[in-house]
């Protein structure tokens, strides 16, 4: 397996699972992640928006994300990634979404990642789980 494979694969290991320390070495500082469509979690998101996503997402699930790569294919610094993710949420309700994920790799770490998923999805189970979460007791 190609080195940005591995990148690619690792990265969503740590991001499933909420390690945000090695998401963390795995991203340059000037990293750029786009997620596409229009919910409440897309946009343009840096290093410290990806830290802060990844966090929550320890917080709103049970056990993580548990990112099944379908189809995995690289050429020169880019990894293009089909993935079904699939979790339970802390409120006992399925959070099982498909993605697609465009990795640049840079010397060994992630620096810019385009995002496709299903944002209506996001929106109606994650996000209002994701708000209440990082709102303050």
């Amino acid at each position: 397996m190609s080195d940005v494979k591995v990148t690619a694969r690792e990265f969503l290991s740590a991001l499933g699972r909420g390690d945000v320390e090695r998401l963390g070495s795995l991203m340059t500082e000037d990293i750029s992640a786009v997620c596409t469509g229009t919910c409440a979690l897309s946009g343009t998101r840096t290093y410290k928006d990806i830290y802060a996503t990844a966090g929550l997402l320890g917080k709103v699930t049970r056990s993580g994300i548990e990112f099944r790569i379908l189809n995995m294919t690289a050429e020169d610094d880019r990894v293009a990634v089909e993935v079904d993710g699939i979790a339970t949420l802390v409120n006992g309700a399925p959070y099982n979404n498909q993605y697609h994920f465009l990795f640049f790799v840079r010397d060994g770490k992630v620096y810019r990642i385009k995002e496709y998923l299903d944002t209506k999805l996001v929106d109606t189970v994650l996000v209002p789980l994701m708000v209440a979460s990082s709102s303050p007791a």
